[in-house]
């Protein structure tokens, strides 16, 4: 089995890196050794690029269209932008974890003048297991470099191919630290979904949220900001991990079925459920519909100190115990899936509806701070919307529950007229694909699964008080014991139901 390659997109015009440039970052990245090399790098060659943006004119104060003409005239083999200071420190990660990387700097294949050796970019993406792509933040979404290239692959089946299946994740860099780049990168997850490959965010280390969120309001500034960089190297370890579990995945097959949990979060009269189980009659799988509307389910109180305490997954940790609240008595089903699908209907006239939505996703925080016991787990929402609904409910189930540092699969939504869904020929399609990559994601998750499993440990940035807590817990090795139990939970599955090919 050969190293997962990582590629990396920068999709920037003031990119520093092109040409030979390319080959060389990619051999710097290889060379440092440490964090502190790598820190060390990335500020002496932001340096470099500013001084580049001086010596083009900056110091004259010529105007930029003039001082960029005179950068595209260096050769492009020194300095960093800050967006690709941001992708250098993704790829370096997931060089560090045990992935293959390369670079591509897209101001070389589309201009003013037209697009240049297109074909290079299709056999980069060919030969990739993962892509990353950063991007500066313009009106709070992708540079049109980035647009480019999404449009390049949604409208041709050959790039679409090429990308299938393939894990992605982004990096996006502002000119203020809530200057879009959540927005950007939220985007261009759906946009990447919907050309069907996988998506990930940063990773639990980094608390597991939409990928790499540098901040950055001049040139080179990107190497000061320690937070963003942190998330943008988290990026890269959540790709280079993901990457690799699918890779190690391809040498086993399935004994077992697959397992999956339908949450049906939002229903009118039964609507969603009736459709779901036509969606899986005849499936080989072992399917759980969670009827959530018929449950009585309190509100989070967003506690400071969230799960309760360090325990095992079985054992519920969440402080509202009342009789009325339903979630205690449901918690055992939350364990050990292979898919966690929300299931949402919408209708135009809602009257009839009964949704328990976003009091569920709230209440699912102990789970995800519980140390992540849905990572590595496929979700993809399924959205029976009627025609005129216009809730967005697949943007918001997608924007959830990567944050329970889960891998996204495409939405599956069904446009429902007169009470049918018109294009439920393509629902089931979609299905297919999701059992497929469900299956994959399965066979790697267990494939990898070890002791060493310190990164899937939530780590509170900002709250305090949950941090202390936490130092209070690791005293008495509850940790360990989870882990050492969630261990043995997928050694079993281990043994049930993969086997060598």
């Amino acid at each position: 089995m050969g190293k997962p390659l990582i590629l990396g997109v920068s999709a920037s015009l003031r990119n520093a890196r092109r040409g030979l440039g390319n080959k060389s970052l990619i051999e710097d990245i290889k060379q440092s050794k440490s964090e502190d090399e790598l820190m060390n790098f990335l500020k002496q060659e932001a340096e470099v690029h500013l001084r580049n943006f001086q010596d083009s004119g900056r110091t004259e104060s010529l105007p930029f269209d003039k001082m960029y003409s005179n950068l595209k005239k260096l050769k492009g083999n020194k300095g960093l932008s800050n967006s690709e200071v941001a992708l250098t420190s993704a790829l370096w990660s997931a060089h560090s974890l045990g992935c293959d990387i390369d670079h591509i700097s897209l101001s070389e294949y589309y201009s003013e003048s037209g697009v240049q050796n297109e074909t290079e970019i299709l056999q980069k993406l060919k030969d990739a297991d993962g892509i990353l792509i950063s991007t500066p933040v313009y009106f709070g979404d992708r540079s049109s470099l980035g647009q480019t290239l999404i449009e390049t692959i949604r409208k041709n089946p050959e790039w679409k191919a090429a990308v299938k299946g393939k894990v992605y994740a982004g990096l996006a860099v502002g000119a203020k630290r809530n200057g879009g780049q959540e927005t950007t990168l939220i985007y261009q997850i759906l946009d990447m979904l919907n050309v069907d490959m996988l998506c990930v965010g940063n990773d639990s280390e980094t608390t597991s949220q939409y990928g790499g969120t540098g901040l950055a309001g001049d040139v080179g500034t990107m190497p000061s900001d320690d937070y963003g960089l942190a998330t943008t190297m988290g990026t890269g370890r959540r790709i280079s991990r993901v990457a690799q579990a699918l890779s190690m995945g391809e040498e086993y097959k399935l004994r077992g079925k697959l397992k999956l949990q339908f949450w049906v979060l939002q229903d009118s009269e039964g609507y969603a459920v009736e459709r779901i189980q036509k969606l899986i009659s005849g499936k080989d799988i072992d399917a759980e519909i969670v009827d959530l509307t018929t449950k009585t389910i309190h509100r989070c109180l967003a506690c400071d100190i969230c799960p309760t305490h360090v325990s095992t997954d079985d054992e519920y940790r969440c402080i509202i115990k009342s009789k009325k609240d339903d979630l205690e008595d449901m918690h055992p089903v939350f364990l050990d899936s292979d898919a966690v699908i929300p299931v949402i209907y919408s209708k135009k006239d809602a009257a009839s509806t009964v949704s328990n939505y976003q009091k569920f996703l709230e209440r699912t925080r102990y789970l995800r701070r519980g140390d992540y016991l849905l990572s590595n787990t496929i979700s993809a929402p399924i959205v029976l919307e009627e025609v005129g609904a216009h809730e967005n409910m697949h943007v918001r189930a997608v924007t959830s529950m990567i944050r329970h540092h889960t891998v996204l699969s495409k939405p599956l939504i069904g446009i429902v007229h007169k009470n049918d869904v018109i294009n439920w020929d393509e629902i089931k399609n979609g299905f297919d694909d999701l059992l497929h990559s469900c299956e994959r994601l399965m066979k790697g998750k267990l494939a990898t699964y070890s002791h060493d499993q310190e990164h899937l440990k939530y780590k509170p940035i900002g709250y305090v008080l949950s941090a202390v807590k936490d130092k209070e817990d690791e005293k008495l090795s509850r940790r360990e014991a989870m882990m050492d139990e969630r261990y043995r939970r997928n050694e079993d599955k281990l043994a049930t139901k993969i086997e060598k090919k």
